[in-house]
């Protein structure tokens, strides 16, 4: 009886129905849109700052970080890079030397930050090969005097490919600066401004020979076969890496502040609940309202017939049940849509960047099961959490005084 009564209560006034029930239907369909488009703006800006260029962790020796040193280098490299390729974790490394130094063209000349790779083990980590706009990527087996170069620094220094460039970096066997002549062989574009603008790349023996380093690197990037791995500080291979002399991290160790605002994120999508939780409450508790005072004589009868004011209580939350269901599965078809819809077109932020990281990639909203049983949970919990105070309201109606009133 009660649900039927509940039901027929909500088919009285059918537009202020729909509306309230619209309500809940847009606050949902926003948050499964809103949680969609956070989680696929994380997932592209881990892909960005670690699969563009950095890797999903990092091995150097342990003070490297924090002084930027370029004396403190590590070895066995080869023992090191065996051990990765046969590692179940590993799907791709690549060593690298790297360097403060300066780059001199005929018409400027700029601070960078000189890298010495393998070509083949690099394009297999980074997007460094696939980014190069004009001219060849690095060739192992090509000249020594090989540069790439970002599109950027290539206008900073008027130089374009064939230039002759002169790359100074400080090596650490005679303290001295150790300048060479390099032909600019590529120009990439990453479409990251600390990349395009600040990057310098040539072959690893060269870097290593101009640096002093003998057969030692500063850095060993890998890719993990499951990138979600890298976020784990305990994973078992960090710690089959790591040793007194070097450590090996994953991103979130390596960049902190990554790490700390996708953290902040994750409430991104509460704090939108919240500010649509108030609207679509207040919806439904006016709603309710305007209902119970429509009825208020009808109340005044059943009390004065001996109903319980627990029933009265119980009718109003079951309206707000029936509301709250219906509007959720309403809002879940139009979150869907909306959803795919916007996936389909997708958000191009146009290389923006966010906490240093450039968003490369179109953002393509992401459905999952929390959006789908975890949300609309949330949404039917505070719909009948709304409700509470107009079913206590309706249940301490004084029959006397209702019974007075006739619309």
């Amino acid at each position: 009886m009660t649900w039927h009564l509940a039901l027929r209560n909500l088919a009285r006034n059918r537009r202020r129905t729909f509306l309230t029930a619209m309500i809940i239907s847009l606050s949902l369909a926003a948050l499964v849109l809103t949680d969609g488009v956070i989680s696929a703006m994380a997932d592209t800006m881990v892909r960005s700052a670690t699969r563009l260029y950095g890797g999903d962790a990092q091995i150097h020796q342990r003070d490297y970080l924090a002084a930027r040193d370029e004396s403190f280098t590590f070895g066995e490299v080869a023992a090191l890079l065996d051990q990765l390729d046969q590692s179940e974790w590993v799907e791709a490394a690549t060593p690298r030397a790297l360097a403060f130094g300066m780059v001199s063209s005929s018409a400027s000349n700029r601070a960078v930050q000189v890298m010495g790779i393998d070509p083949s083990r690099e394009a297999r980590v980074s997007k460094l090969a696939n980014v190069v706009v004009e001219g060849d990527y690095l060739d192992a087996g090509g000249s020594e005097t090989q540069l790439l170069i970002g599109w950027r620094l290539a206008q900073l220094l008027e130089a374009e490919l064939g230039d002759r460039i002169v790359l100074s970096v400080h090596n650490q066997i005679d303290e001295t600066a150790e300048q060479q002549l390099f032909r600019v062989s590529g120009i990439f574009r990453f479409n990251a401004r600390e990349l395009d603008e600040n990057a310098a790349f040539i072959l690893l023996p060269r870097a290593q020979q101009m640096l002093g380093i003998g057969q030692q690197i500063h850095e060993l990037a890998l890719n993990l076969r499951q990138a979600s791995l890298a976020g784990q500080a305990d994973l078992p291979l960090f710690a089959q890496l790591s040793n007194a002399d070097r450590i090996a991290e994953g991103w979130p160790q390596l960049m902190p502040q990554l790490d700390g605002m996708l953290q902040m994120t994750r409430y991104s999508t509460v704090i939108v609940g919240v500010i649509l939780f108030v609207l679509a409450a207040l919806g439904v508790i006016n709603g309710l309202f305007m209902s119970i005072y429509e009825r208020v004589w009808e109340f005044g009868v059943l009390l004065a017939i001996g109903t319980r004011r627990r029933v009265l209580f119980g009718l109003i939350l079951a309206e707000g049940l029936l509301l709250g269901v219906g509007a959720i599965v309403i809002g879940l078809v139009v979150g869907v849509l909306v959803t795919v819809l916007v996936a389909q077109i997708g958000i191009d932020y146009g290389g923006m960047e966010v906490a240093g990281v450039a968003l490369n990639e179109v953002i393509r909203p992401q459905l999952n099961l929390s959006q789908l049983i975890i949300l609309p949970i949330w949404v039917l919990a505070l719909t009948l959490l709304a409700c509470l105070y107009p079913a206590a309201h309706a249940a301490r109606i004084v029959p006397a005084r209702a019974l007075h009133k006739s619309l």
